[in-house]
C-alpha cells in the first residue's frame, strides 16, 4: 500500500496521538511496582516474594510478546469504517478496565495469575494497534520529537500510577488503585480514539493471504539484520531497566528500612522520571538534528553508572542519586531508541506488525529481568542477608553496557535529517 508522506507536525499533534501511552503506563506501572508485590507478599509469604512477583510479571509479558505483534497486523489489515487503529485501542482499553475492577474481588495468587494474563490480552491488543499510530503519522524529520514525547508519556504514567497506588497502599486501600487505573484507562482510550487522525481504510485488493502474508514477512525479518541486531540491544537495555521494578518496594522496606515504602517508592521513581523528562525534550531535538545512535550509546553509559551507584546504596539518598543518573540515561536513549525503531522498520506499509515486533524489546526484556531478578534476589538472600539487592543492580549494570555494545552491529539506516523546526 502506498503511503503518502506526512506533513510536518506541531508539537501539540505529536502530544494528542501519544496520550493513550499515558493510561496504559498508569496501568502497569502502579501494578508492577507497587500492587502485585504487596498483593503477592500478602497471598504467598515473604520467602519466596520476589520468585512469585517475577513468574507473575514473566508469565504475563510472555502473552503480551505474542498478543502485540500479532494484533498490530491484524490492525494493518484491517478495514474498519472507523480506521485501522481505534477500534482495537478502545475495545481493549474497556476489557481491561474490566478486568481491573474484577481483580479487586480476587483472594488466591493462581486467580491473581488468571487475571493478569487476561489483561494482557486485553490490554495488548489496544497497544499493538496503538503502536502503529506514531510510525503512521509522524515524518522522519520529527521521529526524535515523537519519540522523546512517547517516552515521556511512558514515564510519566509510570509515575502516576506508582504514585497513585502507592499513596493507596500506606494509606489502607490498596484495591482502590485498581479503580483508578480503570477510570485513567478508559478516560485516555476515549480521548486518544477521537483525536486521531486515521488513513483512508486499505483497499481489499492490497491485502493478501495469510499464509503469503507470513512468508513474505519472514523473509523481511530474515534479510534485515540490522533490525534484528537492533532489538537484541533493545532487550538487553530494558532488561536492565526493568529489572529493579518489582524489587524496589523490597528494597525500600528491607534493605533502606523506609517507614513509607509505598510513597518513597513513588519518590524514587519520580526522581528517575523527571530527570529523564528533563533530557528527552532536547534530546529527541538532538536526534532529528545529529542523528540518533550516539544518544543511544550515551543513555546506556550513563544508566550504567546508575545503576552502579544503586547498588552501593544503603541510605536513601544515595538510591536517590543512583535514579537520578539513571534517569538522565534513560531521557536519552528513549528521545532515541523509539526514532531509531522507525528508521529501521523493514516495511512502512506494517508498522503495526513491526512495531509490535520492536515493543518485544521491552515485554520480553522485563518479563526475562522480572524472573530473573525474583531468582537472583532471593537465591543470594539466602546467601547472606540483603546481598541479593546488590547482585541485582550489578546485573542491571551489565545488562546496560551489553545492550549497548549489540548496537555496534546495527548499521546506520539511509534517512534525510530534513527540517528541524
Amino acid at each position: 500500500m502506498a503511503l503518502t508522506r506526512s506533513p510536518h507536525r506541531s508539537y501539540w499533534f505529536l502530544f494528542k496521538i501519544s496520550l493513550f501511552w499515558l493510561g496504559l503506563s498508569t496501568v502497569w506501572g502502579g501494578l508492577n511496582i507497587v500492587y502485585l508485590p504487596d498483593r503477592v507478599e500478602t497471598l504467598v509469604g515473604s520467602a519466596n516474594k520476589g520468585t512469585f512477583v517475577g513468574l507473575l510479571v514473566a508469565l504475563g509479558l510472555v502473552v503480551a510478546v505474542i498478543v502485540q505483534p500479532v494484533m498490530g497486523a491484524v490492525s494493518d489489515r484491517s478495514s474498519h469504517r472507523w480506521g485501522r487503529r481505534r477500534p482495537f485501542m478502545v475495545a481493549g482499553a474497556l476489557v481491561t478496565a474490566l478486568l481491573l475492577l474484577m481483580m479487586a474481588a480476587i483472594s488466591t495468587y493462581a486467580l491473581l495469575l488468571t487475571a493478569v494474563i487476561l489483561m494482557q490480552i486485553s490490554a495488548n491488543t489496544a497497544q499493538g494497534a496503538y503502536q502503529g499510530v506514531i510510525p503512521d503519522l509522524t515524518p522522519e524529520s520529527q521521529r526524535g520529537r515523537a519519540s522523546s514525547l512517547y517516552g515521556i508519556m511512558n514515564m510519566a504514567g509510570q509515575v502516576l500510577g506508582a504514585l497513585a497506588a502507592g499513596l493507596l497502599l500506606d494509606a489502607g486501600y490498596p484495591g482502590a488503585f485498581l479503580f483508578v487505573a480503570a477510570g485513567m484507562l478508559t478516560l485516555t482510550a476515549l480521548l486518544a480514539a477521537f483525536v486521531t487522525p486515521e488513513e483512508a481504510r486499505p483497499p481489499a485488493s492490497d491485502r493478501t493471504g495469510l499464509r503469503v502474508e507470513a512468508t513474505r514477512r519472514w523473509r523481511e525479518l530474515r534479510d534485515a539484520p540490522g533490525f534484528r541486531w537492533f532489538l537484541i540491544s533493545r532487550v538487553l537495555f530494558f532488561m536492565g531497566l526493568l529489572a529493579s521494578d518489582n524489587i524496589l518496594l523490597f528494597t525500600l522496606r528491607e534493605r533502606l528500612q523506609v517507614d513509607d515504602p509505598g510513597a518513597t517508592a513513588t519518590l524514587v521513581l519520580g526522581t528517575m522520571i523527571v530527570f529523564a523528562i528533563l533530557v528527552s525534550l532536547p534530546a529527541g531535538w538532538l536526534a532529528d538534528r545529529y542523528g540518533r545512535r550516539s544518544l543511544v550509546y550515551a543513555g546506556c553509559g550513563i544508566a550504567a553508572v546508575g545503576a552502579l551507584i544503586m547498588m552501593t546504596a544503603l541510605q536513601l539518598s544515595v538510591l536517590l542519586a543512583g535514579v537520578a543518573v539513571l534517569g538522565v540515561g534513560l531521557g536519552a536513549f528513549t528521545a532515541a531508541d523509539w526514532a531509531m525503531a522507525m528508521d529501521l522498520l523493514p516495511d512502512r506499509s506494517a508498522t503495526g506488525l513491526y512495531m509490535g515486533i520492536t515493543n518485544l524489546a521491552p515485554a520480553g526484556g522485563d518479563a526475562l529481568a522480572s524472573l530473573m531478578a525474583g531468582l537472583v534476589l532471593d537465591t543470594f538472600n539466602r546467601v547472606q542477608p540483603l546481598l541479593g539487592y546488590g547482585v541485582v543492580y550489578a546485573m542491571m549494570a551489565v545488562l546496560f553496557v551489553l545492550g549497548g555494545l549489540a548496537l555496534i552491529r546495527v548499521p546506520a539506516p539511509e534517512r534525510n535529517i530534513g527540517s528541524t523546526r
